[in-house]
């Protein structure tokens, strides 16, 4: 969603996106470095660096027991997140389906698919955009494969075997790293008042960015300078705010909402917090999400200061009544667009994703729920090589999700015949 984005929650830097990233893993970009974010937030990006590159997602804390806002990601009971299994041996055309993409049709995937096809046209043609081993694509080819897809969308929802007349699955060489990101919501206060009082930050320009998160959050180093754009009670959901990069503010005096998008950051480096806790016996590296870290601070309320202000690194937001877009440039999907290390493979590639999902509800739902789907790739963060941030949308669901996600997928090219 434009910046933070990092997919292990809380050991991750944020995405910076505009789009709410998610969880707790990395990658630079409005949408893109929200995900990574949340994973910096965690421990760090798997096979990232610390300290991801610029992108182009508390004196008090909840108390022990306290039940999340609504809107805010509500607290899970640990859950393991065990290697994802082989994929199923049947051929994907007869496992794949809406479905099995968690949408209702595929024809539902066309404005996604649109989008990438006009960022694909303005590409020079002849130029190569796709050199994986087995799956060689130039811009326009690449544009005749998105042209093909759009338009045999209604046919896929009749029979899903119909994409094998025109096109082939090219494994990529390596699994896939496979994270999610989501779009969290925060009830704020337009006014500080009663618990109402942790601040969610306009960018002050050049002359705020110095201070470290300790500064602005304990200190009050930027307050007085009218640059709230509300309030929340929970300074947990606020750091999460900042790990995915964007969110949408829900305010109590009226019910009306707000998206708060990435809008820079300090001049202080992130540091995960999930892997500063795992460091000093917070709990096991195993353990590490976005739930368990919530969790580690409710029950210790006394140590949330310690722990957030161990990431000096802070992200500013500016207010938006429209839709959160990726570091492509236009508003991601639900379950159909990921963020991708750009390096790898390029924006606007047709992608398709076999891998687990964490069950839900927790504790009473299904370990795991398969995903087979096509996406594709239209945002970024601290992604790096193959490493696919599933944008996962909205609600308690995708934010369950996101903040457990951080296991091995198959990933493809569709290759046109």
């Amino acid at each position: 969603m434009g910046a933070p984005h990092c997919p292990l929650p809380l050991l991750r830097p944020p995405r910076y996106t505009q789009a709410m990233r998610r969880p707790a893993i990395c990658r630079p970009s409005a949408l893109v470095l929200a995900a990574c974010l949340a994973t910096v937030l965690l421990a760090g990006c798997a096979g990232l660096e610390e300290t991801p590159p610029p992108p182009a997602r508390n004196s008090q804390a909840a108390a022990p027991g306290q039940t999340a806002a609504p809107g805010q990601t509500p607290a899970a009971p640990p859950q393991m997140r065990a290697a994802v299994p082989p994929a199923p041996s049947a051929p994907w055309n007869s496992r794949i389906s809406p479905a099995s993409q968690q949408i209702a049709s595929f024809s539902t995937l066309a404005p996604a698919v649109d989008r990438s096809i006009a960022y694909v046209a303005r590409k020079p043609a002849g130029a190569v955009a796709v050199d994986q081993p087995g799956a060689r694509l130039t811009w326009g080819q690449l544009h005749q494969s998105l042209l093909t897809f759009r338009r045999i969308l209604p046919e896929l929802d009749r029979d899903p075997a119909v994409l094998a007349k025109y096109f082939t699955w090219v494994p990529l060489s390596t699994d896939t790293l496979l994270t999610g990101y989501y779009e969290p919501t925060i009830e704020v206060s337009r006014t500080r008042q009663g618990q109402y009082i942790w601040p969610i930050y306009r960018n002050p320009g050049a002359t705020g960015k110095q201070h470290s998160r300790e500064a602005i959050d304990y200190k009050g180093a930027l307050a007085g300078r009218n640059l709230e754009l509300g309030f929340a009670k929970d300074p947990i959901a606020v750091f999460f705010l900042h790990v995915q990069g964007s969110g949408k503010l829900r305010y109590i005096e009226d019910g009306s909402t707000v998206y708060a998008l990435y809008d820079g950051k300090n001049s202080h480096r992130y540091v995960g917090v999930g892997r500063v806790m795992v460091e000093r016996g917070c709990f096991p590296d195993e353990e590490m999400s976005m739930q368990r870290i919530r969790r580690f601070l409710e029950e210790n309320p006394s140590q949330v200061r310690e722990y957030l202000t161990q990431n000096p690194s802070y992200i500013f937001f500016k207010a938006s009544q429209t839709t959160p877009v990726g570091a492509m440039g236009v508003p991601v999907t639900p379950h159909a667009s990921v963020a991708v290390d750009p390096g790898f493979v390029p924006y606007g590639t047709l992608l398709a994703v076999d891998g687990d999902l964490p069950g839900y509800p927790p504790g009473t739902g299904p370990g795991v729920e398969r995903f087979t789907g096509f996406v594709m790739a239209q945002d970024t963060g601290c992604m790096r090589g193959n490493h696919f941030d599933l944008y996962l949308g909205p609600g308690e669901k995708a934010a369950h999700q996101a903040g457990l996600m951080k296991g091995t997928a198959k990933g493809y090219v569709l290759m046109p015949r």
